[in-house]
């Protein structure tokens, strides 16, 4: 041994954002001046550092070096006792090295984050929204979640009513929410809800608010339009009953002997004419099947036949879609093909497909949440497009294989139509939750069932937008959340952390460029 080794002290404390120190003592008891090279091992690692990590010894001296240990206030950092090694390595005779064993013990602190998605929900009979409870601290966390209004006039279904997460890990619950009483006519009327989340242990909770738009049974609308009817129904019947054609009829009586003479053409009273028999329709008069033609679909896209952009003219309001048949043995997504099972998100899909107003809009006809022939064309269409868009990054194909609706292509999906404009800081509008629900696909490499409650949470907005003519859509506004996950998609993608959606960004994301390119996430 060429080396004496020393640390002071071999235990230490530190909390989560501070720092704490330890000195390593490493004397040359050899005969040649040696250099030792000194490194962290363990896992404190990641947070620790050496100065000097080298000392340069003559025989019989001795060095110092510093042990810091700084562990972010962040679920990386783990509470607890942590065991470490401080490796000293001679660089003459490495065969010779020594490593002493420390050990490091980290506070805990604990941190939650929930979010209500969607917040603001709209029905008449019922409402669904998708409660998300984020682990920041470094220790597990049980919560509890409790909903309750200012009227006390909604009942709630919370499922789970508790969950447990682990540091650095999310849990959701599903929220039904269903008024009291159903309001047949009338106006709608606004619920406030509060949704709280109670750490175990701590009274204290995070509250989140959100609203119920109790829409009523039958609308404005349909009650003039039905009052309307019933009065074009009454005096109809009036008209009917007061109409009696009038019959003049003669009769003459023969008297005996007297022979019966002939009215002569003209004489007497006339007879009455007969009423008007109603003509049948020619043939070919009917209305063809399903109603009166209507005018033509909406306009196509602009000149250039490599664009996947959609096109222009007014908002394009979908027909309505079939139903898909039952089929117990048919494989779930995601990813989703032809054969699978239904699903909200592929019935989102098709409404935006059949929106874009160009050469790849999805033709009517196509059942819904079901890959079929229509919607496999129009996909097909799409993802061919995006992979010849100049202004895309083209990456789509390297996670979904053309033909196969993926997070590349529902990362694209969601992202058509955002401006640079429409998501810049403070901006508050139904194109920020476009953005949002981009970069949430985006982000999934690996896709788990709690995941797919939060992307089908964001599917029924889309097509609840879509379905209204992309109108009142739901509006996220961008703050420092969204700020926060552009520079982590940024980040993922290789583009300045600039936490502002430029050109740049937007075309990533319909170019289908996601985190951890090739793996389908489930």
């Amino acid at each position: 041994m060429t080396m004496w080794t020393s640390l002071d002290p071999a235990a230490v404390a530190v909390d989560p954002g501070g720092r704490a120190t330890a000195r390593l003592r490493v004397r040359n008891t050899g005969d040649t001046v040696e250099e030792y090279g000194l490194s962290v091992v363990g896992t404190p690692a990641g947070w620790a550092r050496v100065e000097p990590d080298t000392l340069r010894l003559y025989p019989g001296s001795e060095g110092t070096a510093e042990i810091s240990f700084a562990p972010p206030r962040s679920p990386d950092a783990l509470a607890g006792p942590a065991p470490y090694g401080v490796r000293v390595e001679p660089r003459e005779h490495p065969e010779l090295r020594d490593v002493l064993e420390g050990q490091v013990t980290v506070a805990p602190f604990t941190e939650v984050r929930a979010e209500l998605l969607p917040s603001s929900l709209v029905g008449r009979f019922r409402g669904r929204s998708a409660v998300a409870v984020d682990n920041v601290g470094n220790t597990p966390l049980t919560a509890s979640l409790t909903v309750r209004d200012e009227t006390n006039r909604l009942t709630y279904e919370m499922t789970p009513n508790s969950v447990q997460v682990a540091p650095g890990r999310a849990a959701f619950a599903k929220v039904v929410i269903r008024p009291q009483q159903v309001r047949w006519t009338g106006s709608a009327e606004q619920h406030r809800l509060t949704l709280a989340v109670r750490r175990s242990g701590d009274d204290r909770g995070l509250e989140l608010g959100g609203t119920f738009d109790q829409r009523p049974v039958l609308p404005r609308w349909l009650l003039a339009v039905g009052s309307v009817l019933v009065a074009a129904a009454v005096a109809f019947v009036a008209l009917w009953l007061g109409f009696q054609p009038k019959v003049n009829t003669a009769t003459g009586e023969t008297q005996p002997g007297a022979s019966a003479q002939p009215v002569p053409q003209g004489a007497e009273s006339p007879l009455p004419s007969a009423p008007p028999t109603q003509a049948s329709p020619p043939p070919g008069a009917q209305n063809p099947p399903g109603g009166s033609s209507g005018g033509a679909g909406g306009g196509g896209g602009g000149g250039d036949d490599n664009s996947s952009a959609p096109g222009g003219g007014p908002p394009v309001i979908p027909a309505p879609p079939k139903q898909p048949p039952a089929n117990a043995n048919a494989k779930p997504g995601p990813p989703w093909r032809m054969g699978y099972k239904p699903d909200e998100i592929v019935t989102f899909a098709q409404y935006r497909l059949a929106t874009l107003n160009n050469v790849c809009e999805l033709k009517p006809g196509w059942t819904a949440g079901v890959i079929d022939k229509l919607t496999d064309t129009s996909l097909r269409c799409y993802q061919e497009h995006v992979m010849r868009d100049q202004k895309s990054s083209r990456e789509l194909t390297k996670t979904d294989p053309i033909g196969t609706l993926g997070r590349a292509t529902l990362t694209s999906l969601w992202a058509q139509g955002i401006r640079p404009d429409d998501v810049k800081s403070g901006a508050k509008n139904y194109q920020v939750t476009q953005l949002a629900a981009s970069f949430w696909w985006a982000s999934q490499a690996v896709i788990s069932t709690q995941d797919l409650t939060y992307d089908r949470g964001y599917a029924r907005t889309g097509i609840e937008y879509f379905k209204s003519g992309q109108k009142n859509g739901q509006v996220t506004v961008s703050d420092d959340k969204i700020k926060g996950w552009i520079k982590q998609y940024q980040q993922e993608v290789g583009l300045p952390a600039t936490g502002t959606a430029d050109a740049a960004t937007i075309g990533k994301l319909v170019g289908g460029s996601v985190n951890g390119p090739g793996q389908p996430g489930r």
